[in-house]
């Protein structure tokens, strides 16, 4: 007998076989029972969910003349037959391979034939984002207005790429991601029924990588059926198949990271490659790894671990709010890293390099992506302070102006000026055109003529302006802004001169 993977031996056959959908699933049951079947519908959601799957048990169902509950039978002739690829009252089109105008025009010539055996012919389109926008377009008026006889399942995995007129047209239904427990739970079902034993780390290590689809982490269990020994599936051997590297090597590795330990680290990368471990799932591992760390620095809750489950491993212990800014860096590094390594022919230098620049990533260097304005601190007395860069702003608070220009000079306003460019562009864009210069307290941004338009804004904005400038300077400043008249004698009198009373008239 030929061999049928798993993920098709175990398809769902009823709506009461489907795990982790029971809300799309009592809608449509409630549909059927009802006979209030739309004539479009739209799935969307994460690969492995159970869309088509969901499509082709509503499709039988709704032919189903023994039907009275919303499930189709599987056993009348009408349900054999449609279960058969004779019958095409169920059409199954992959939009893919078949994402053309010409495509959608031979669907929609052939919409108007009655079904065969069933009431409903019951188009399930599937991956429909694929399809042009011509295809589309052609496809518009049929899935609004389709023969009494018609439905339309359209399946897809990205729905923002779909027209908003496709939209409109469809109800919607959402597949959520699978979680853990509930992969685990048919995973168990499904080694029961095939007299396989599996050990329980084996099954949650499985539902880890199958990142919430079923139909991945049955196809990594039908992997490991064909490799266990005694008919005994366990933990190292999925490891071995998923290539995933040692706990004891992930834990050392994010212990040099954080220690700014090179070697080690690079060390811990040299055992993981020389034993035959996948870049891609090394990053995996680093990201879910620091994440723990992360999370348990935060909220100390060992519940929401997934990477590190040895608590006395040390790294849990040494987390502290003084390194979680480090670390939310070190996780984007590394997800950044993540998107490069699938494409790269040499994906232990990445990880070197990833390596290397983890460890060396300096303080300042994470500082730096922060837009915000450091608070000030505090100090006194106040003849020290001017000496050390601090101004007193009232009798409880002084400020460090660590690195900025010192007063009195015109370099003064250009802070003033780059941070108001991040809250208010126009603003900042007003204050740009203008030529500002310091006079004393006084901060004069001359305009030329022909600017009011800015020098009207920076009037408007006056007293934010000078509030903003007393926050970042430490010390008050008022704006005083003029606009360049014209030349009397270059307007009045040139003319005159050069061409003559009798030639020259003023309006």
């Amino acid at each position: 007998m030929e061999y049928v993977a798993l993920y098709r031996k175990y398809r769902p056959k009823r709506f009461e076989d489907m795990i982790g959908q029971e809300n799309v699933v009592s809608i449509l049951k409630n549909q059927i029972t009802m006979d209030k079947i739309a004539h479009a519908y739209l799935f969307s959601g994460t690969r492995g969910t159970g869309k088509t799957s969901a499509a082709k048990i509503f499709a039988r169902a709704v032919n189903c003349p023994e039907s009275e509950t919303g499930e189709p039978c599987n056993n009348c002739k009408t349900c054999a037959d449609l279960e058969t690829s004779s019958v095409m009252d169920i059409i199954e089109i992959d939009a893919a391979s078949n994402r053309g105008v010409d495509e959608i025009r031979d669907l929609r010539d052939k919409v108007k034939y009655m079904p065969a055996v069933g009431r409903y012919k019951v188009y399930i389109i599937d991956e429909v984002h694929m399809l042009t926008m011509e295809a589309f377009n052609a496809l518009l008026k049929t899935l609004e207005e389709p023969p009494a006889h018609a439905i339309f399942i359209l399946a897809t995995t990205e729905p923002n790429k779909l027209p908003a007129t496709i939209l409109s047209r469809c109800q919607r239904f959402n597949f959520r991601r699978l979680t853990s427990e509930e992969i685990i739970g048919r995973m168990a079902y499904i080694c029961k029924d095939t007299q396989i034993e599996i050990e329980d780390a084996a099954l949650k290590l499985i539902a880890r990588n199958a990142d919430g689809a079923m139909r991945d982490a049955l196809s990594i269990l039908d992997q490991c059926m064909s490799i266990s020994k005694d008919d005994l599936i366990e933990y190292e051997e999925v490891k071995s198949i998923l290539g995933i590297t040692d706990n004891e090597i992930v834990y050392s590795m994010i212990e040099a990271v954080l220690d700014r330990d090179v070697k080690r680290a690079l060390d811990n990368l040299d055992n993981a490659y020389n034993a035959g471990k996948e870049m891609v799932q090394l990053i995996h591992q680093l990201i879910s790894g620091f994440r723990d760390v992360l999370i348990y620095g935060i909220t100390k809750n060992t519940n929401m671990l997934i990477e590190i489950k040895d608590e006395s491993s040390g790294l849990l212990a040494g987390s502290s709010m003084e390194t979680m800014e480090r670390i939310s860096s070190i996780i984007d590094v590394l997800t950044d890293r993540e998107n490069k390594l699938k494409f790269t022919a040499l994906p232990k230098i990445l990880m070197e390099v990833t390596l290397v620049r983890l460890c060396t990533m300096e303080e300042s260097t994470i500082k730096a992506s922060s837009t915000q304005v450091e608070k000030p601190a505090r100090q006194a007395p106040v003849a020290r302070e001017q000496e050390a860069g601090y101004v007193r702003k009232d009798p409880q608070a002084h400020e460090k102006i660590s690195d900025g220009p010192k007063p009195g000079k015109d370099a003064d306003f250009a802070s003033v000026v780059k941070y108001i460019s991040k809250d208010k562009k126009v603003l900042g864009m007003s204050l740009g055109v203008g030529k500002a210069k310091a006079d004393g307290d006084k901060i004069i941004i001359r305009y030329n003529q022909g600017d009011e338009f800015h020098s009207q804004k920076v009037e408007e904005e006056k007293a934010y302006i000078e509030s903003t400038a007393k926050k970042i300077l430490g010390r008050d400043v008022k704006i005083s802004i003029q606009v360049k008249t014209r030349d009397d004698y270059l307007v009045n009198k040139l003319p005159l001169d050069l061409f003559g009373e009798d030639k020259v008239e003023f309006k």
